[in-house]
């Protein structure tokens, strides 16, 4: 399970690899890459996350917080394909696929 010291946004770090090699691990934009990987966190026991062998338009994250203040239950990458989303749950790393106009909301 996640580490108590550990926000939910940082429970997975990310980095894309595009076709000439080059490691990206900052902005939005997936256009050209080949590899966007979902990095857990030491000691999270999260899994790990691949997407190859599809075209990947951008990468976004989405956290939810509690009403009145109760800080945040969740938190979301979504990386969009085309044709479909991955949504990655931070909290327990549940991978969820739909539409690649589909909206997430919690």
């Amino acid at each position: 399970m996640m580490k108590s010291d550990l926000s939910l946004s940082d429970a997975y770090s990310w980095e894309a690899e595009l076709a000439d090699g080059t490691t990206i691990k900052d902005g939005g934009d997936l256009a050209g890459c080949v590899r966007f990987s979902l990095i857990p966190a030491e000691g999270t026991g999260l899994p790990r996350h691949d997407i190859i062998g599809v075209e990947m338009l951008h990468r976004f994250g989405r956290g939810f917080v509690r009403a009145l203040g109760g800080g945040v239950r969740e938190y979301l990458h979504c990386v969009v394909c085309r044709g479909f989303r991955v949504y990655v749950r931070s909290t327990d790393g549940t991978a969820l696929i739909g539409p690649e106009d589909y909206e997430l909301y919690l």
